[in-house]
């Protein structure tokens, strides 16, 4: 395979990628990606395609950001929540296709698993983007203050915004929310 061939590869997966995070997957050959990643990892561009992954992943993201921040005050924690939950279905099926470039380069490089590194690209770029962040801690507290005075909130969205957190890492979870929490309702 030679560096033409390489990033005719690339752009192929990269073009899946994209249809993917459109929840678009439906005409999508997973055996046919699977041995594309496959053939770039086996002679040796495992590189251009972790880089080129995380890359579309984060270009990706910063557009989801943008959605998200621009979600009217009462949509906010519903439309994170969506978002939350089409980047892990799509994290999932980026993982299924690069499985081989998983076990073998990622190992090998001790890089970030696939699966993980979605979560950490939609951590900085999304969950840590400072409105965001902001905001989300913002509307919480105001939901968790709102139940202590006895009025009736979904609690369905403090449980999915702080299972995300959770996800995304006791770190997260603790830093992000639970610190700030305890010190205002203190």
């Amino acid at each position: 395979m030679d560096e033409d061939y390489a990033n005719r590869t690339w752009q192929t997966l990269h073009n899946a990628i994209q249809e993917i995070h459109r929840q678009n997957a439906s005409g999508l050959s997973f055996e046919e990606l699977y041995r594309n990643a496959y053939n770039m990892v086996l002679h040796k561009f495992g590189d251009k395609l972790y880089n080129g992954l995380v890359e579309t992943i984060t270009i990706h993201l910063r557009a989801v950001a943008a959605e998200v921040q621009a979600a009217a005050d009462g949509d906010f924690l519903p439309q994170l929540r969506k978002t939350w939950d089409k980047h892990r279905l799509s994290s999932i099926m980026i993982r299924d296709i690069l499985m081989y470039m998983d076990r073998t380069y990622v190992v090998a490089q001790k890089k970030v698993p696939v699966f993980e590194r979605g979560l950490q690209v939609f951590r900085d770029e999304v969950c840590r983007q400072p409105r965001i962040k902001e905001r989300m801690l913002r509307t919480l507290l105001d939901l968790i203050h709102r139940e202590r005075c006895n009025e009736t909130i979904e609690r369905g969205l403090i449980k999915a915004a702080t299972g995300m957190l959770l996800e995304l890492g006791q770190d997260v979870y603790s830093r992000d929310f639970e610190a700030p929490m305890l010190a205002a309702t203190a």
